[in-house]
């Protein structure tokens, strides 16, 4: 008796597992009557799975789980409620071999009538709601967040905002009235930094904050902060915390953890058609005993091209009022062969200091290199240089809107009767734009050495190609442009370079890219002559986006000469 009730209790379990795993199907589904809604905004509403449109085998039929079904009704009609569709109707048939069809007849949907604004402030920008167009929720929502965003960002706290949407059922109409008071600017508080424990200076956390005490409120400004205290690297959890409704003085506690997972280290490989493969390793210390400082070591290695480099990173070093000053330390030794006409080790030392403020970096410091190269003598330099930058970008990672601007100068020192004496600048100016998915980027640089007294060696003169230049030619195989398809293996006294691209989306992270680069650098010795060919080459490429950037793979041919060419790995964007 005892065995027949065990047999019957396992066999009345394995029944409700099979019906629970038949349950959980995946059903093909379908839908019919939708007509401004569209059929993928359905399928990902109710989380369906679809075969990848490369995946060319698999029939193209979307799929969900069988336990779902008994929901998606009410959940189609609710969406469609959100939507403006009140009067919905959702029906579906029952479950055959062809799986499940959903029959939606979404009739009259709610229109806006009328928007009332009452305000003293300007504020339709904000406003993502459209006379005649059809009421969504999401929108009201969205405008409501976006008017609160909009004073927030000009200091406005202490606001009245109403807003209401009267729908009429009968009449199909939804009229909106927003009545806003726009109230009195407010301005930060006290600024205090808190943690449990910390080992980084209450200067170097309210060094990267973009306001103080006492000016006016910005929810920019607060973001902005948090991009820069992030950059440094230190924390594994940083917070801001502010009331910015209730007082027109609002104090903010910068609360943080600091990073407990202080060394990582990453290897790569790259490949590109003039150096072939390289090996990468990069290591770093961050927070570095304590105050949020850095250390690191980078190696590159392959048949064209060895390079070694430390990294010493300090924020804050010196205080100025409010002005601070970062410190940065980089010492390496670099090999390279069969790239030019000559072959070179360099060994250098540069430091500077710097500052960062909002959207702008400027800074100096000093150089010292000893150039040996190749068939001819070592070159030993000191050079005092600044550098000017100005970011516009909306991401320093994948930007898809903004500008961004650097200037770079050095000047070498009159040390002695043979060293060289020099002034060399360089300007970059990129500037991308999206419109509708596809992006829009260009970047020129410009370049100008005046040489004063001796020589300069051959290779602080300007090059070109590569990933980040004319990408029909390997890395600096570009020289005097005096042929449009065969330029010259010397280096230039200028540079000009612009390049354009347009990215669009292929299919979720993957996009396609087309481009054009143009390249011409003068011989000339006088300033402001260019006078030689252009180097004009076109290509195309893949994109792969990732938190970290863009994996890209380009290929570029001279459009004069299409034996010209190049293929390009590389990992982040150009512009």
């Amino acid at each position: 008796m005892k065995k027949t009730i065990t047999t019957l209790l396992l066999l009345f379990v394995l029944s409700l597992w099979l019906e629970a795993k038949n349950k959980d199907q995946p059903i093909v589904i379908t839908f019919d009557g939708n007509k401004l809604i569209g059929t993928s905004e359905l399928e990902e509403l109710v989380t369906a799975e679809k075969p990848s449109r490369f995946a060319f085998w698999k029939e193209k039929k979307s799929t969900i789980n069988a336990l779902l079904i008994p929901k998606l009704d009410e959940l189609l009609t609710l969406y469609y409620q959100k939507e403006g569709f009140y009067d919905v109707n959702v029906t579906h048939d029952p479950i055959d071999e062809a799986g499940i069809h959903f029959h939606i007849q979404e009739n009259r949907y709610i229109k806006i009538a009328t928007i009332t604004i009452q305000s003293d402030v300007e504020i339709k920008e904000a406003v993502k709601l459209k006379k005649g167009k059809r009421f969504r929720a999401a929108d009201f929502s969205d405008t409501k967040s976006e008017i609160r965003k909009l004073l927030l960002n000009q200091g406005r706290c202490l606001y009245k905002l109403d807003t209401k949407a009267y729908v009429d059922l009968e009449k199909y109409r939804a009229d909106i009235v927003i009545t806003l008071d726009k109230g009195d600017y407010c301005h930060f508080g006290e600024v205090t930094a808190s943690s449990d424990e910390s080992s980084i200076d209450d200067d170097v956390i309210f060094s990267r904050l973009h306001f103080k005490k006492g000016d006016r409120f910005s929810l920019e400004k607060i973001k902005e902060s948090y991009e820069s205290l992030y950059a440094l690297e230190a924390f594994d959890n940083l917070h801001m915390v502010y009331q910015a409704k209730y007082s027109d003085i609002i104090p903010v506690d910068v609360r943080f953890k600091e990073l407990k997972h202080q060394q990582h280290s990453r290897v790569g490989v790259g490949y590109a058609t003039d150096l072939k493969f390289q090996a990468k390793y990069h290591w770093e210390y961050r927070n570095f005993y304590g105050g949020a400082r850095k250390l690191a070591f980078d190696l590159l290695y392959s048949d064209k091209q060895k390079w070694i480099e430390n990294n010493f990173f300090n924020p804050a070093l010196l205080e100025i009022g409010d002005y601070h000053l970062d410190f940065q330390n980089s010492v390496g030794y670099q090999e390279e062969q069969n790239i030019h006409n000559f072959d070179e080790k360099v060994a250098y030392d540069r430091f500077y200091l710097h500052h960062t403020e909002s959207n702008w970096l400027h800074g100096m410091g000093f150089g010292i290199e000893n150039r040996e190269i190749s068939d001819d003598r070592a070159f030993f330099l000191i050079y005092p240089f600044i550098k000017i930058i100005y970011d516009r970008r909306d991401s320093k990672v994948n930007p898809m809107e903004g500008i961004y601007f650097s200037h770079e100068m050095e000047y070498g020192l009159p040390y002695s009767p043979d060293s060289t004496t020099y002034l060399k600048y360089t300007d970059e100016l990129r500037a991308i734009y999206t419109l509708s998915e596809i992006t829009l980027s260009a970047v020129g640089r410009f370049g100008v050495i005046e040489v004063y007294d001796n020589r300069l060696p051959e290779s602080k003169k300007f090059f070109a190609g590569g990933a980040f230049s004319n990408r029909a030619y390997g890395y600096q195989r570009i020289g005097i442009t005096n042929s449009a398809t065969k330029p010259s293996e010397l280096g230039g006294m200028s540079m000009t370079n612009l390049s354009m691209e347009v990215n669009f989306p292929l299919y979720k992270s993957l996009h396609f890219g087309v481009f054009s680069d143009n390249t011409m650098i003068s011989g000339s010795e006088k300033v402001w002559e260019f006078s030689e060919e252009i180097v004009r080459s076109a290509g195309f490429g893949f994109r792969y986006m990732t938190p970290v950037g863009p994996f890209k793979l380009d290929f570029g041919f001279n459009i004069a000469d299409y034996s010209e060419n190049a293929v390009h790995f590389q990992i982040g964007q150009s512009f």
